[in-house]
């Protein structure tokens, strides 16, 4: 962890989201349509047939990964969206099936969907959503909180691989440091329309 990470006051954090949110809302349709198209075929490899695979639907400027999850639900995969809790901040993941058993959150108004549901840890790879993430593999989100919740049980076994944790995002949300905190986990991998790269690994 460098000095000039540890030193990021909130006043920092709210300024580099402001900055990655301007980016990310600049980019021209016909851009995020393409880099949309792109994510889907970089990720091809990991869209395994009966891989249970953790996705997310698009909120505001965030990359659409409808044309991702669609590759993976045509190749025979199983495809998991986030749920909200009730109460705390550990999120389910709903079996997205054909039936029609979309909802909005009472509270967030964020789409979701009725289905069977798990926990992260019985999902082979997690697409994480993120407002910026550094070349080290640490993410920066919306500010809830909701995926470090989620993902902690991946500190305590840092190198075990799985889920796979891959962060989804336009390259323009690559920065070389954002601000870590003790709870911050690593992901493995990152998406971007540039291709999928591996991240270094976690010590």
């Amino acid at each position: 962890m460098t000095s000039s990470t540890t030193a990021m006051t909130s006043i920092d954090k709210q300024a580099l989201r402001r900055r990655i949110r301007r980016a990310r809302m600049a980019l021209p349709p016909a851009y995020r349509a393409a880099a949309a198209r792109a994510i889907a075929r970089h990720a091809s490899r990991l869209l395994q047939r009966g891989k249970r695979i953790g996705g997310y639907l698009a909120a505001g400027s965030e990359l659409d990964l409808s044309e991702l999850l669609n590759a993976a639900l045509w190749r025979n995969g199983q495809v998991y969206l986030p749920q909200i809790p009730r109460r705390g901040r550990r999120l389910w993941f709903t079996r997205l099936g054909a039936a029609d058993r979309w909802y909005r959150h009472p509270r967030y108004r964020i789409l979701e969907y009725a289905g069977p549901r798990l926990r992260a840890e019985s999902l082979d790879v997690i697409f994480v959503p993120l407002l910026a993430v550094d070349r080290d593999g640490y993410r920066m989100g919306q500010g809830g909180g909701f995926y470090d919740a989620t993902l902690a049980f991946r500190r305590r076994h840092p190198q075990s691989g799985r889920p796979l944790l891959v962060g989804v995002a336009f390259d323009c949300q690559l920065v070389d440091a954002v601000p870590r905190e003790a709870w911050d986990v690593r992901l493995d991998c990152l998406l971007t329309e540039s291709g999928l790269r591996r991240l270094p690994l976690a010590g």
